[in-house]
């Protein structure tokens, strides 16, 4: 049997049996639990993750507070948590501009974003 970088067992011609097995069993409960941590597996780099995005629609900005002021309440996109995912605010259209918009949080799902310009749409990504 060959250990391999990170631990997994590869068979050797004459392994048979229960150290077959073993190995095997063994092999498919670190797939099961490994974390790209670099001890159990191979570390992830960043061009692996995916940012998902969301259209913040100018359709939905409401008055908030002072006269020019709008806000609207936005649901994080799905598998994500405002506590724990960096977001990312570009204006749609043609420049694409990143924007840094007020933001604040409502719960770990929902959050407000405050524009004074209610004409724009927003897209948030999220991770990546």
């Amino acid at each position: 049997m060959t250990t391999l970088t990170y631990g997994l067992k590869k068979p050797e011609s004459g392994d048979s049996g229960s150290t077959l097995f073993t190995a095997l069993e063994g092999n498919i409960t670190q797939l099961d639990g490994h974390t790209h941590d670099g001890a159990d597996s191979a570390v992830l780099p960043a061009q692996s993750i995916v940012g998902v995005s969301q259209t913040i629609s100018n359709a939905s900005w409401l008055a908030s507070g002072a006269s020019g002021h709008y806000r609207q309440a936005v649901t994080v996109a799905s598998g994500f948590d405002f506590d724990e995912v960096q977001i990312s605010f570009r204006q749609t259209g043609t420049t694409g501009a990143y924007i840094h918009p007020t933001v604040e949080r409502i719960s770990a799902t929902q959050y407000y974003v405050y524009t004074t310009d209610n004409t724009i749409d927003f897209l948030a990504i999220y991770g990546g």
